[in-house]
């Protein structure tokens, strides 16, 4: 008995082996993706100045920097990119296999809007300007409502009911930027003259500087400006003849600690991020304003009373629970 037990051991170890051999090899689990085997989308941005600006055109470069760390892609860029340079930097990267191509700022609009047309399978982002069609997207930053805080912060301090402008160019988010800096000077109870001056460059110290000493020289106490790095020059201006200046962006209290009051905060490097990512809807212009995240506040330093910073922030608390309306430019 335990012979014949020990035999038919023997048969079912060995059927077992033959039909192991034969059977088929168990399914693999597919290799996980990594960083490394996902495709990286390519993302390319123009850049009117340089991206060591400390304004605009840093705090975008910023931003694409955070996109590169944030949202898995791969970036390039191309600074002090002119109008007539334009079209040629975006048919190029069009041509060299990028997928997102972005102009940082509203002057690539028309470049942008016929690019997008020649090229329907890529995608096209424009920051501060409108754009055409269902592959591109654009974000507008909410340079109205900042400039409006800025015109009520400079009611409050002005001892000379009268204040000034100065602008890069005269461009469509500027001159509503200034419209919006003298409705903001006029919420404190009384008349503030509001004089606008455009330098025709936003990257001029020198010019930015002489227009400042022009404005205090005719009786301008509180300065405020959409520029690029000139701002420098003006609050530079500001700081040698004793006026106050309101920064923009970021605080600038750094560039004059003795004139800067404040900072219209608003934030290039989101616009750049949010385009760069893909996180803003096709066809679509979009707005950076007071109901958005990193959108637009207003910073004051020291040298603001405490009352006159209390008046200020009620006006932006007004803003947000929409009891004041400042529209931005193209905003619906």
């Amino acid at each position: 008995m335990i012979k014949h037990l020990k035999v038919l051991f023997a048969i079912t170890v060995v059927l077992t082996l033959v039909l192991t051999a034969c059977a088929p090899a168990a399914p693999q689990a597919p290799a996980p993706v990594t960083e490394e085997t996902a495709k990286k989308l390519k993302v390319a941005v123009a850049f009117p100045g340089e991206v060591a600006d400390q304004s605009w055109n840093q705090f975008g470069y910023e931003g694409l920097q955070k996109a590169e760390k944030d949202c898995n892609v791969e970036i390039a860029y191309t600074e002090g990119v002119t109008q007539d340079k334009q079209l040629e930097t975006f048919r190029n990267y069009a041509s060299e296999g990028f997928d997102v191509i972005i102009g940082h700022g509203g002057e690539y609009a028309d470049a942008i809007n016929t690019t997008a047309k020649e090229f329907p399978n890529l995608f096209f982002g424009l920051t501060n300007g409108k754009v055409e069609g269902p592959n591109t997207a654009s974000m507008i930053i909410g340079y109205s409502q900042m400039s409006y805080l800025a015109g009520a912060l400079a009611c409050t301090m002005t001892k000379s009911d009268h204040i000034g402008f100065v602008g890069g160019e005269s461009i469509p988010v500027v001159d509503e930027g200034a419209k919006a800096y003298e409705q903001g000077a006029q919420t404190c109870g009384k008349e503030v003259k509001v004089d606008i001056v455009y330098t025709g460059n936003w990257a001029d110290v020198t010019k930015a500087r002489e227009s400042g000493l022009a404005l205090i020289a005719d009786g301008a106490d509180v300065l405020y400006h959409i520029l690029d790095t000139a701002d420098a020059g003006l609050i530079a201006a500001a700081e040698d003849k004793g006026v106050y200046a309101i920064g923009l962006y970021r605080d600038s209290s750094a560039l004059g600690p003795k004139a800067v009051i404040g900072s219209a905060l608003g934030f290039p490097g989101t616009l750049i991020y949010q385009l760069a990512c893909g996180k803003v809807p096709g066809g679509q212009n979009t707005w950076l304003d007071v109901h958005t995240p990193d959108g637009v506040n207003i910073h004051m330093t020291d040298l603001v009373p405490a009352d006159a910073q209390a008046k200020v922030k009620a006006i932006y608390e007004d803003m947000l629970a929409d009891k004041v309306l400042i529209k931005n430019y193209g905003q619906p």
